[in-house]
């Protein structure tokens, strides 16, 4: 076994040595083996400590004289380093605390022994934090009596707030955890308990966990509170407060499920004893996958039998993706920050894939698309780093977790998927798992595992390539290509720019780029939208590739079949004309994935000045007669992004809202017709949950009529259906001008026990038209922990506010009001105010609006690393005046022209909407045997409108932190 641990250690040491000597980064003289620590809370509400003992046993890899940990915010007390081989205490010259870089520094007299083992003993004391990150103080009301728990997050750089430790993912370990704790409250750990013994007083007990498998720091956990147990008869439990026990039974009945599709899909079993899902009340992140001791948001693990349908298919694939990350992370470990993805980006991919091999109907390939791949697509459509990045400073651990980590990571595996097959994709991960078992890997390990497989499949992957040549061009390299593909009499001219696909073309100046594309196609006469071998690549070293087209081809083709590769296409005038033609004649004849991709890529080309506006609103208007909901979504974003964009244009804004109103007003009514045929599929009454809450917002006469009914029976305690309250509740706040609504509203927000209604309450009351009461809402800020705004959803309430003009006046007033108040008094203050001030960058439009955040911007009082945030948020408005000075007439043009066309509506489908492409060419099944965690997301992650991120609930982000 000491052997074993040894060559972990090597393999770590190997991976820490590639990246140089940053200053931040742990040398590589010693490293850790094991780790016994003991953790002893002192609750005293907000104020609450805790002292703690790490002793590490470590291995000497040189001669020196210095020892090197992570540590931030501790106060350390004694340390004691121990000759395991002599039992002599070696002696300590100095201790060294450089907070700079969250370092420790232990200098001995006299050199220890290469290749001997140490024991590093230190007592330690600190605060339970308050900010989210180490060990925290979280909080909830039972009756009138605030209960306190105390719970860690250590991803990214938060061990070391807890204990000192070699706090790099490369450096992986045993654990032995004890916790103290009071005998009115449990402790978990990521390990069973392995025994209780009496503690240092008569109201305590000391627990003592089971050994760990050899992991990660990031990955240790504990937790200390009065949570109860939900149990399924199996090694999977859920832990939530006596108030909220009810609302466990659909993750308790579903999960275990969820953990055995990973484990058909890998061909390894769950590696630990038992597995506990975490309700915790304060959490900035989505889900942490904890080995063996996952945490979640409330919202994404509780659910009663009234909670929305969107809202379980969501914890469903949260659930999935921290489940994913027990193999992809847990057991498998990126052996730097820069590959994060290798983690991420494989939970993102399998909460969608094998949570489909689950529920097989809900649809969740097609979803992939719209919610990951598209979503991607438009994030990296301006410079971002690379898949696999560089991270030179602490803070730049936390700025990995984003889209491009999670949702760009998951495409390109989904493009490796389909380029080299299922079973060979499927294969070659599994030869990657177990290869790599307990071990910390680069990419380089993944991509050998598929070309051995490969090689023992004797396969090429294609166009002379190796899958690590492939995937390293699309890993290393930012952005991604457009292909402009122009048809001649007997071939495709397919173009590939030098440099990456940019919406604003300033940002493409000394940027170049080349990308290895498999092309699929299909055309008018064949309709193959099932084939995905690439019939020809794009030649890196060449921008033009040739290849053969159809004889007698005279209609439309399509490229990206599925859209299965990560790019965008962009035709001549001649194919989108007939491609426009094809989806009002017969929509159906083009698979509905690639009805989104000509949606979604047409809009991003206009965008960017590659397409005319009129090309892709033309093609738009097909959807009076799709009744598809997935090209839909597509449109949501599209749309929506020029309607936030256009109020500035006094003469077409009217005209345009009435033409996207109409159209909302087309797909809500489908839905209705669907669930008033009595159709309660998941994926059907998540999207009438979706599009009522688009029409709605679009002020549809249909739409604000059937929500006002619901709300009124509501009112009058009748019950209503759960999947249309987000709508009905916002509907009755915004057409009441009686106080007494917001009020009753603000009272369900804060003491409903059903969470799924709390968060339908919650963003109706942005919806309010007036200002006294949206400025009280946003007050609630300040009223601390125990207040009614967790810390963890004010990013959404600001979102959720800033969807009006009048929400965007009251922001500005808050902000401007208490910029100081909020950085001075509210836990994590600055990011607040600069989430707050980069959202009404993204969103104004008027010359009094812009003008106001630009005097806020100059404020000289402002802090210095607020001022940068802000000089940084502002050039969105530059940006988003380009665009309207350049695009704007055209729409306007466009709307006016089209305002009193007929519209054609086809009756509502009497069957969940399926593409008729799809039946004609089924995919190929998936075999029996084959088979997301999002962090919290960036204040700048998304480029899509933020109405739309709100209605996409149905998913997660992730978070993102930025996050994914």
């Amino acid at each position: 076994m000491l052997k074993f641990v040894v060559s972990i250690i090597l393999c770590a040491l190997a991976a820490r040595d590639s990246f140089g000597d940053q200053d931040f980064r742990l040398p590589s003289n010693t490293a850790p083996i094991s780790y016994d620590l003991q953790f002893y809370p002192i609750f005293n509400g907000a104020n609450s400590t805790f002292t703690g003992v790490a002793k590490i046993t470590f291995k000497a890899f040189t001669s020196d004289k210095i020892i090197v940990l992570n540590q931030k915010d501790l106060t350390v007390n004694t340390v004691l380093v121990t000759d395991i081989t002599t039992q002599k205490n070696q002696t300590i010259s100095q201790t060294i605390n450089k907070p700079d870089y969250e370092q420790y520094e232990i200098y001995l007299n006299s050199a220890y022994i290469k290749g001997r083992n140490y024991l590093l003993t230190i007592t330690y004391g600190g605060q339970i934090r308050n900010d989210l990150t180490g060990l925290y103080m979280s909080s909830y009301k039972e009756g009138n009596q605030t209960k306190w728990l105390a719970v860690t997050q250590f991803e990214g750089p938060y061990a070391r707030r807890a204990f000192p430790c070699y706090d790099e993912p490369s450096f992986k370990s045993y654990f032995n955890i004890t916790v103290v704790k009071p005998k009115n409250m449990i402790a978990l750990s990521n390990m069973p308990i392995r025994k209780t013994e009496p503690g240092p007083t008569n109201t305590t007990e000391v627990v003592y966990f089971e050994q760990t498998s050899l992991m990660a720091t990031y990955l240790a956990a504990i937790f200390v509170g009065e949570f109860l147990p939900s149990k399924n008869g199996s090694d999977l439990t859920v832990y939530t407060h006596k108030d909220y026990i009810d609302q466990t039974q659909y993750i308790t009945e579903i999960a275990p499920k969820h953990l055995h599709a990973l484990e058909q899909y890998t061909g390894i079993p769950y590696m630990l004893p038992k597995m506990d899902l975490l309700a915790i009340p304060d959490f900035y992140f989505g889900a942490m996958e904890n080995w063996g001791m996952n945490t979640y948001r409330e919202s994404y693990l509780l659910l009663n039998d009234d909670a929305k349908t969107k809202n379980k298919m969501r914890a469903t694939l949260v659930v999935q993706h921290e489940f994913t990350h027990q193999w992809f992370g847990d057991l498998v470990t990126c052996s730097w920050w820069d590959y994060t993805w290798l983690n991420e980006g494989f939970a993102a991919y399998f909460q969608y894939f094998a949570t489909k091999m689950v529920n097989p109907n809900w649809r969740l390939d097609e979803l992939f698309v719209i919610d990951q791949h598209q979503k991607a697509l438009a994030y990296d459509q301006t410079p971002r780093h690379p898949i696999t990045t560089s991270v030179s400073t602490t803070d730049d651990i936390s700025d990995v977790f984003d889209t491009i980590t999670y949702n760009k990571a998951a495409s390109v595996l989904r493009m490796l998927k389909y380029l080299v097959n299922e079973n060979i994709f499927r294969a070659s991960l599994q030869s990657y798992l177990n290869i790599n078992k307990e071990m910390s890997v680069s990419p380089e390990d993944l991509f050998v595992a598929f070309d051995s497989t490969l090689a023992d499949n004797s396969t090429e992957f294609g166009n002379d390539l190796t899958v690590y040549e492939f995937m390293t061009n699309w890993t290393t390299q930012s952005g991604y290509p457009v292909l402009n593909i122009v048809k001649n009499q007997t071939s495709f001219s397919i173009v590939q720019p030098v440099s990456p696909f940019f919406v604003n073309a300033a940002d493409g100046v000394n940027k170049s780029g080349a990308w290895h594309v498999g092309l699929t196609f299909t055309t008018e006469l064949s309709k193959n939208f099932n084939y995905f071998s690439p019939s020809a690549w794009t030649n890196k070293l060449s921008s033009t590739t040739v290849i053969p087209a159809p004889r007698n081809l005279t209609g439309w083709y399509i490229f990206n079949i599925q859209s299965t590769g990560f790019y965008r296409v962009n035709y001549d005038a001649d194919n989108w004309d007939s491609l426009t033609r094809q989806l009002n004649n017969n929509p159906a004849d083009i698979h509905v994935l690639n009805r989104a991709q000509l949606i979604d890529d047409s809009f991003a080309l206009a965008k960017a000045g590659q397409l005319n506006y009129s090309v892709a609103l033309s093609l738009s208007n097909y959807l009076k007669n799709e009744t598809d909901a997935i090209p839909w979504y597509s449109a949501m974003n599209s749309l929506s992004y020029l309607l936030e964009r256009m109020p500035r244009s006094q003469d077409g804004y009217g005209n345009f809202k009435t033409h996207i109103s109409t159209l909302a007003g087309i797909i809500y009514k489908r839905f209705r017709g669907l669930v008033s045929q009595g159709n309660t599929e998941f994926h059907v009454l998540s999207f009438w949950d979706t599009f009522a809450t688009w029409a709605c917002s679009l002020d549809d006469v249909d739409c604000t009529a059937d929500m006002l009914n619901y709300f009124n029976k509501w009112q009058t305690g009748e019950k209503i259906p759960a999947d249309i309250k987000d709508a009905a509740f916002c509907v009755g706040v915004k057409n009441s001008n009686d106080s007494s609504v917001f009020d009753k509203m603000f009272d369900v927000f804060t003491t409903t026990k059903t969470i799924s209604e709390k968060f339908s309450a919650q963003a109706a009351l942005a919806c309010s038209t007036n200002k006294t009461q949206l400025n009280q809402y946003l007050y609630h800020i300040f009223d601390g922990p125990n207040g009614p705004i967790k810390l963890s959803d004010f990013d959404s309430v600001v979102t959720a506010v800033s969807k009006t003009p009048i929400g965007l006046d009251v922001l500005y007033e808050f902000l401007s009001t208490n910029l100081n108040k909020i950085l001075n008094e509210v836990l994590d203050g600055e990011n607040i105010v600069t989430f707050i001030y980069s959202t009404l960058a993204e969103k104004v439009t008027s010359d009094g609006q812009i003008e106001k955040i630009k005097y806020l911007k100059d404020n000289t009082t402002i802090p210095a690393s607020v001022k940068k945030s802000f000089d940084k948020s502002y050039k969105q408005v530059n940006q988003n005046l380009v665009w309207f000075n350049a695009f704007s007439p055209e729409i306007s043009q466009w709307s006016f022209v089209n305002k009193d066309a007929p519209t054609t509506v086809s009756p509502a489908p009497t069957t969940p909407p399926t593409s008729p492409a799809s039946t004609a060419h089924p995919a190929p099944s998936t075999p029996p045997a084959t088979t997301i965690k999002p962090k919290r997301s960036s204040a700048t992650s998304n480029t899509h409108s933020s109405l739309i991120i709100l209605l996409l609930t149905v998913f997660t982000v992730l978070f993102i932190k930025y996050t994914t």
